[in-house]
Order: C-alpha cells, then structure tokens, then sequence
C-alpha cells in the first residue's frame, strides 16, 4: 500500500475484533508516528497506552460519570461557540449519515444515547490511548501533534489496524488523569482506539462526505 492509499482508505473505525495488536507491533506504530514534522523538532506529543485491563476500568468509571451527569471541567473547546453554519451542516451530516448506517432513526433517543456510551468503551478496541501536549504550547504546538496523529493512523493503516480519535475523552480530563497519572502540565487532547477492524459491522461501512476542491481551494493567479 502507497501513501496515496492509506490516506484514501483511512476512516474512523468504531468497531473492532477481539484481536489483541502485540505490544510489540504497537510499539512499532508509534515509533514510525514519531517521525511526524514538529517545528525546532519540539515534539510536544505525549502518549499513555492503556492494556486491556486498565482501559476496562477507565471505562467503567467515566460511564459511572457519564450516566449520573457528572461534569468536569473542560480545558478547551472541541468545537467553537458558535459554530459557524458551514461547519454545523457538515457535522450534521456526519452523525446522521452515522446513526443511519445503524438504522438508528432520528427520535430514537435510546439507541443514539447507547451509540455515544460506545466513546467511553473506546468502541470495543482492545487498546486505547491517551494523547496529551504541554499546556503551555499554543495553536502551532496543537498542529504538531495534529501531524503526529495523523502518522499514528496512515501506520496503523499500514499494519491492518484500524483506528478511532476520540475527542470525547477531553470532556473527562480529571477522570483520565486517574489513570495516566500524567503531570498537571498536561492536558487531555484525545483518545484514540486501535485495533483490528470489525468489517462486517455496519457502522464501519460508512463513510463521511467530503467537500470538492472549490469549496476550500482558491487559486491566485
């Protein structure tokens, strides 16, 4: 497989096999995601890999907090208030073409309600991850670790692993901190399932619409 096809075959996979990646071939990823361009050579990603075990019980505490409405404070804002109407229509579009691969109709609020408690579980992956940065890192250094996310998927694509970034992990920073135990200079960016991909299951059989080239391309003559 060339670049040019992992980047063309990458999606957001929320279901997974039981299959367990050796700790050896994720090791092997991350390595390869380490190569990521970061100006000065900053490097300012930081990444927690939970074992089955301790995503299990990272899990069953912040679905704990999730059902009874527990909040914590949130250390930035995964989407801009407001959010701009071009922007909403495609996130829109995005979780209804989602909930309509699952056959979940609009108004039924218990099976969406379900669909969500599945980021919390990290989609039934084997391993989970937790990407933080430095705090003190502003937009550029958020970029960096953008890049080094985005080479942590093409490599797992490159192994047959599939993935998930899950911002939602963001929402529950003192939760995760439990278990990460990472310094309080940190903060809680996202997390990210990996695994095996379950092919056969409905909701890795859609894919989110893209935008043509006019609509984020301007060419100056």
């Amino acid at each position: 497989m060339n670049i040019k096809e992992g980047i063309e075959k990458r999606f957001s996979v929320r279901a997974f096999t039981d299959q367990v990646p050796s700790i050896e071939l994720i090791k092997e990823i991350l390595k390869t995601a380490g190569s990521a361009p970061s100006g000065g050579n900053i490097q300012p990603w930081k990444v927690y890999v939970l074992n089955e075990n301790a995503k299990k019980s990272l899990s069953e505490k912040t679905l704990h907090n999730f059902d009874n409405g527990v909040q914590e404070e949130i250390e930035y804002e995964i989407y801009p208030k407001p959010l701009a109407d071009e922007y909403k229509k495609r996130r829109y579009e995005c979780g209804a073409d989602m909930y309509n691969a699952l056959s979940i109709k609009e108004d039924d609020l218990d099976s969406r309600f379900k669909q969500i408690r599945e980021n919390y579980k990290f989609f039934g992956a084997p391993i989970g991850m937790i990407v933080t940065i430095d705090r003190s890192f502003g937009k550029n250094g958020w970029g960096h670790v953008g890049m080094f996310l985005e080479n942590l998927w093409l490599s797992a694509i490159h192994h047959g692993l599939g993935i998930c970034l899950q911002e939602s992990w963001s929402i529950y920073p003192k939760t995760v901190k439990e278990f990460t135990k990472h310094p309080d200079n940190e903060i809680v960016w996202c997390g990210v399932a990996i695994g095996f991909e379950d092919s056969s299951h409905p909701i890795n059989q859609y894919r989110t619409k893209r935008e043509e080239l006019s609509s984020f391309v301007k060419f100056i003559d």
